[in-house]
């Protein structure tokens, strides 16, 4: 099992797994999209019995406080 806070790679993207739910305690055809808003995330994926409840990292721009903005 992945744990909250580790990053995965996925779709050329980086990931920050929010919460980890076992697919055993959620109903069947559950509403992903309830799911997203309740956790926070914006990608569900799922493995070994496992729904890992994900936000992609968005790209950050590093600046120096002498560059003008």
């Amino acid at each position: 099992m992945l744990q909250v806070g580790h990053y995965i790679d996925f779709n050329d993207s980086k990931l920050i797994i929010k919460r980890s739910i076992r697919l055993e305690h959620l109903k069947p055809n559950f509403d992903t999209n309830i799911m997203k808003q309740w956790t926070g995330a914006d990608t569900l994926l799922k493995k070994d019995g496992w729904l890992y409840c994900c936000e992609t990292i968005q790209n950050a721009i590093i600046f120096n406080p002498e560059d003008d903005i």
